[in-house]
This record gives C-alpha cells, structure tokens and sequence, in this order.
C-alpha cells in the first residue's frame, strides 16, 4: 500500500486472479437439415426421471409436422457410453438429448451434445430452467459455444408423467426451428473464452489501510472471487514472492483448472494462493491437489463438482513436507485454530483457485442444490508418528520419503463416536455405526449400470483405534477387508431409492433377484454394501481418544506427488 501525494489517502493495487482462458479452441455449430423427412432423429436418453417420456413426447409433436422421420431412442447414463454416442452419431441425421436438469447432468448432455456438433450433426439439449448458465458455460469448455438448446420450466424430477409430456410438447417447435435454422452469429469467429469483464489489477484506495482493504473485499465478494470471508490483498510484491519461490516461468500453464478448465498459469495460482494468505512454500500442496482433482476420472470428474449433490473434496498430506509446513494431523486436525492454520489457508487456495481459473462458483458450474461447510475444502495430515501401519501414501505404492497429496471427493462426513473394549468389539462397533446412507452408492455404481463402483468410505482412526487392533494382529488391510465384508444394509433400505430405475429397466440383469424378493425378504435379508476392494480406505489422524470418523466418498483416492520447493 502506498499514500497519494498528498499523503490523506491510502491506495491498494491488487492482481486479478481469474483465467486469462478457459476452456479448447471453439468449433462452430454443425449445419442445420432443411427437412426432417426422411432424416433418423435420435433421442439422448440420459436415464434420468421422465427423460424418456420428455423425449418421446417431443419426438411426436415432431413426427406430426414430420411424418416421415424416422425416431431411435437410445438409452444412456449421465455420462454416455463412448461407443454408445459414437453409433448415435454415425446413425442419426440429428439428435436431442434429455434431461438437463441437475449439475452433472447438463454438463455431460451439453459434452455430448458437443461430440455431435463436431463431428457435423446438429443437435438440440432440452435444459431446465436455472441451468442455463451452466449449460452455456459448459459448452465453452466443451469447445462448441453456440450450442444450441430449449429451456422447459420445472425440472423433470419433480413432475408427474403427465406434466412431463405437457412441458415437453411445448417446446417441440423450437427443438424443430433450432435442428432446421442456422442461428444468427453462428460462423462468426470461436471464442475460447469465458472472462467476462476484467482487468490486470484493480486499484482501492481508502482514508487508511483498513478502509482500502475493506473496499477491494467489498468489490471481490460482489465479482464472485471471493468465498464469502476476507480476503488477503494480493498485491503485486507478495504474488511476485510465492512466484519467485517456484523456479517456474510466471505465465508456464500449470494445469487447466476444473471444472471450466481455466488455465491456471503459476501467475494465476500465486494470486489465489496469496488472497488465502498462503505463504510460498505451501503453493506446491495446492497445486498437487488441483492436479489430483483434475485426474478425477469420467463420469465423477463432473459430477463431483458440478452436481446438484454436496459434494467437495478433501486432501491428505503425506510424507515429511507435511511436518515441514505444519499441517496438522494430530488433535483436532479438521478444527478451527492455530494448529489448523497451514491447512486452512491451503484448503482455502485450493477453493479460490477452483472457483476462480474452475468457474466453481455457486450458481455458476457449482449448481449444489443446499451446499456444505465441506466446500471450504479441508486439509489435513495423517499421523505418521503415532501410527502403528505404514503410512497412507506407502499403502498406495510411493516411499516413506515421498510427498504426497490425495484426494477424495466426500458425499458426507459422520463422527462414530467412541469404540471401546478389545479389537472384536471395536471394528464390530465401527461398522455398526457406520450409517446406511453411505451404503446407497452401491444400487447407482454396481447395479445401475456404471463400469465399476467408486462410491466408498474413508475412515480417519485415532492412533488409540489403531494400535488397538495393530496389538491384536490386525494390518491396516485387514481391517478394510473386514468392514468391507461386513457393512451390510437390508436390501429393502438399499434398493428403495431406486425403485424407478428398475421399473425403467434400468438395473443390470444380474441384480434382478433383489426385486423379485418379498418385501419381508427384503427387509429380513443384507447385502454386502461395497464390492472392490479400494472403496474402504483407512487414515490414522486425531489423537487422544479413540473416537472414530468417516467421511462417505464419491470418488476412489487419487494421489499426486508434491513437487516441494528445494
């Protein structure tokens, strides 16, 4: 900060810290048909609520101005099946896709939809209304930013079959004129950006230093790049600091930052990492864990972030950095405080860089229906030191010497209270109390549909827990294996989310039987909630009692190596 001439006024210079770019290069929209007649019209199912009752209800309103189109339905997932689009693709004169009505969901219609605009067929979205900016956001990260879509009012999930058709046939001219009418703009020059209005740094000036801090918080909380709590200035000298501390060009492209995929230059990272107070050392941690957030694999890389669902990331650091920097794994290691402060600012950049080079911002591409305290992203470290198991990162095949960060994606988080008695008694306990509602990912991933199963639990035990049944002869391995096999909910609590989905044929073949119980069978029966091996995971952190907790996941841990500061 510095005085003006006159030395009555105080003037703060900040840098901006948005992507400079974000999202590939843009393609422009395939053309249109100038008939439908005689052309074979697909329909993108994405196997949501009255996708398919929307879809075929437009597809007729359609057919009655068209009577000779020929219709194909074709019935996919919130992520298609690659070799399922590619034959929509190869088939189809053209294609509509339903139902954009939730975060993910929009996302991936709007990708697929992009795959089809690209390889020269047109295509048409029907969105909800609300999901509008992330539909329009997401198909300039998809690299096709007119694409075109309808907006119905209400979200499918929440009308009743009949409504469903009515709001559907309403829109059936649109989806006509958008498949048939080149739109106006439409071969005008690509835009791969998605900035808006901005400057390279913003100038406040105040009475004293606290009203020009107060003034450039004002204004980067109103401009959405902010989290809601004050910022630290990021003046040009302490982002010129964490930058020089790097070794690395200041405009080197890091990574593309989800879930826009902004490019986050070190310039850009150093900006957000400085608004959280991060000191220079700690940038490389937030860079390994956008890193690992971007590894994310398909359909979770989206969902995770973009869903109407509370989700959010949290991060554990291991190895010697994690001691180094002062990041708590000991008492109370996801708590307010001084001992939590190194994670804290960590977690905190790691947030502003997602929303501000991600677009991460509620509303935005972050379409959570309710939200949580979760997204003020929580890191931690494990306990190394009182651990009787080797530690987190040696599990996963790196060294002890080895700094490392993973992250899983948390769906919930549940304190399990304390465990006493010997090591029977605990782990029994443990998988007592480990709630039901982290058990419902089984029907979504190993009954409906998906490759494999990702949903899962990530267990943080005391190191009391640990040495307990490291005493009775238990490994770390040997204990996941055991809740694994035994979390057991009653096949009536597991499948009655889904109800729908096996009335639509949506459930593998395989699991037909659970259907086909009685309803006291069902209730009277269990089913082994987890499949594959790794959606248990085991952390020892906490110290004192031994008062277990867990945190239900929607992603399998995915870990990267920190590259430190020498």
């Amino acid at each position: 900060m510095t005085a003006d001439a006159i030395g009555t006024r105080t003037i703060l210079e900040v840098v901006d810290p948005t992507a400079d770019k974000i999202g590939t290069t843009a393609t422009p929209l395939a053309p249109r048909l100038d008939t439908l007649d005689g052309k074979v019209l697909g329909l993108l199912s994405n196997s949501k609520p009255n996708a398919e009752i929307a879809l075929q209800a437009t597809a007729a309103k359609i057919k009655q101005r068209f009577p000779d189109v020929e219709v194909r339905l074709y019935h996919g997932s919130i992520r298609f099946e690659p070799s399922l689009l590619e034959q929509a693709i190869e088939v189809c004169d053209a294609l509509i896709g339903a139902n954009a009505d939730c975060g993910a969901c929009t996302s991936w219609l709007i990708h697929d939809g992009a795959q089809a605009e690209k390889a020269g067929v047109p295509q048409v979205t029907i969105v909800a209304r609300g999901f509008e900016r992330d539909a329009e956001a997401s198909a300039k990260v998809f690299g096709v930013p007119d694409i075109q879509y309808v907006v119905v009012p209400r979200v499918y999930t929440a009308l009743s079959r009949q409504q469903a058709v009515e709001q559907s046939e309403a829109v059936a001219d649109d989806v006509i004129r958008l498949l048939t009418t080149q739109p106006d703009g439409s071969g005008d020059s690509p835009r791969a950006e998605l900035v808006g209005d901005k400057q390279e740094t913003y100038t406040f000036e105040g009475t004293d230093e606290l009203e020009a801090v107060d003034a450039f918080n004002e204004f980067f909380v109103e401009r959405e790049y902010g989290d809601g709590l004050p910022l630290y200035p990021p003046t040009r000298e302490r982002v010129e600091a964490i930058i020089a501390a790097q070794g690395i060009p200041r405009d080197q492209l890091v990574l593309t930052v989800p879930p826009a995929h902004g490019h986050g230059t070190l310039e850009k990272l150093a900006v957000n990492a400085a608004m959280a107070g991060c000191l220079p050392q700690e940038l490389p941690v937030v860079i390994a864990a956008l890193k690992a957030i971007l590894k994310c694999p398909p359909p979770m890389n989206l969902s995770v972030l973009m869903s109407t669902g509370a989700f959010a990331p949290v991060v554990l650091v291991n190895g010697p950095l994690a001691k180094r920097l002062g990041i708590n794994g000991g008492r109370d290691p996801l708590g307010p405080g001084r001992n939590n402060r190194v994670g804290i600012r960590i977690g905190r950049a790691i947030g502003l860089a997602l929303r501000n080079l991600g677009l991460w911002i509620p509303g935005r591409m972050d379409l959570d229906t309710i939200g949580t305290s979760r997204k003020f992203i929580q890191v931690l470290a494990e306990n190394e030191d009182e651990s009787p198991w080797e530690p987190f990162h040696v599990s996963r095949g790196f060294r002890p010497e080895d700094d490392t960060v993973t992250v899983l994606h948390s769906v919930g988080e549940w304190d399990l209270g304390s465990n006493h008695g010997d090591a029977d008694i605990r782990i029994r306990s443990i998988v007592a109390r480990t709630p039901t509602l982290t058990q419902v990912g089984f029907m979504t991933t190993t009954l409906g549909g998906l490759e494999r199963q990702e949903d899962g639990l990530f267990y943080l035990f005391p190191p009391e827990t640990a040495k307990r049944f490291s005493a009775a002869g238990l490994s770390k391995a040997a204990v996941a294996r055991f809740l694994l096999h035994n979390i057991r909910p009653r096949i009536s609590d597991v499948i009655a989310p889904f109800i729908d989905f096996h009335a639509r044929g949506l459930i593998k073949r395989e699991w037909e039987w659970l259907f086909e119980l009685t309803p006291e069978e069902q209730r009277a029966q269990t089913i082994q909630a987890f499949i594959e091996p790794d959606t248990i995971q085991i952390a020892v952190a906490g110290s004192g009692t031994p008062k277990d907790f867990v945190f239900g996941t929607m992603t399998l841990p995915i870990t990267e190596k920190v590259v430190a500061i020498p």
